[in-house]
């Protein structure tokens, strides 16, 4: 059983409430909101399944791959810290391309960080940098014609500009399909547009809220008014029966390709699954740096004496 304070679960019963109140759908509000998005311009597709022979003719020999990137660190406070980073770049044929990095706080001082960014910020650079890598290797390596980012793309011209740069001038040049897909969409767009600025009372307006569950499944919404990243062009799907929506990104330059995008992330989506292309999963699996594995590489290649210096905290010794 457990031990907490008789009055958390009353407290956590009214915080429930207070939330339902102000977040949830009815059936009307899928309605109304529906009705919005059609008074605000946006383009409304149903988006299809494409066959296996289909889908070969248009690939032509050319390649499906997708890129993810993982990092962990070490337990402790800055700067005793050590971050393990690794980036995969994988075709489902299974070729694929794999980098990884280690960066140290601790270091700092006498191996000044590009930039002179904090950790959080060549945290951030130096797996978008890893990412960018495997991924233009990739394309050099071999011959893609669809290639799916691991989240939204716009981060990356922030986080790595030289990198970004290079592979954006590469799939433009060998017309590889560019494409970042986003489980995590934390924009406020939608309460910008006058239609939606009843909506903007709220404390919180994610355009991921506003849209759960409104989306019918296999449909794709497009409005132009709210694109806002530069060079990029983002759409919002529901791919599966998860009332959850998705987001993808493409190049301004491929933005003719947009209902073939949507059309190919659909078809490499599980139907039941929560809305993300399955390669897209599996790269994500395999290229996870966990905790055993921080543990394993720390317990190996660090002495032990700085190991217990530098990265052992003394709660890490408590005996509960």
């Amino acid at each position: 059983m457990l031990n907490l304070s008789p009055d958390l679960a009353k407290k956590l019963e009214v915080i429930g409430n207070e939330l339902k109140g102000i977040y949830a759908h009815s059936t009307n509000n899928k309605e109304i909101i529906r009705q919005k998005l059609q008074e605000s311009g946006t383009y409304f597709r149903q988006m299809e399944s494409i066959s296996i022979e289909t889908m070969s003719k248009w690939l032509n020999g050319r390649e499906i791959a997708a890129v993810d990137g993982s990092v962990n660190q070490t337990k402790g406070q800055p700067p005793h810290l050590l971050y393990l980073f690794q980036a995969l770049g994988k075709t489902i044929s299974g070729y694929e391309c794999r980098d990884s990095d280690i960066y140290t706080p601790l270091l700092d001082a006498k191996e000044e960080s590009e930039e002179g960014s904090s950790s959080i910020n060549m945290r951030s650079h130096l797996l978008a940098k890893l990412e960018l890598q495997v991924a233009s290797q990739l394309i050099e390596e071999r011959d893609i014609g669809f290639l799916m980012m691991d989240g939204a793309l716009y981060h990356y011209r922030i986080d790595a500009p030289e990198e970004w740069e290079h592979l954006r001038g590469l799939a433009i040049e060998k017309d590889v399909l560019l494409v970042g897909v986003s489980e995590e969409i934390t924009t406020e767009n939608l309460i910008k547009l006058p239609a939606f600025s009843a909506e903007a009372i709220r404390p919180h307006t994610y355009d991921r809220d506003l849209l759960f569950g409104i989306l019918n499944r296999g449909e794709m919404i497009f409005i132009e008014a709210i694109q806002q990243k530069a060079g990029l062009s983002s759409s919002w799907i529901r791919p599966s029966s998860a009332p959850s929506m998705t987001g993808f990104d493409l190049l301004v330059e491929q933005t003719d390709k947009r209902d073939l995008v949507s059309d190919l992330i659909y078809t490499l989506t599980p139907k039941d699954g929560r809305g993300i292309p399955f390669w897209l999963d599996y790269v994500d699996r395999d290229v996870r740096v966990t905790d055993r594995l921080v543990e394993a590489l720390v317990e190996q290649y660090i002495d032990p004496e700085i190991k217990q210096r530098l990265f052992i905290q003394k709660r890490q010794d408590r005996p509960y």
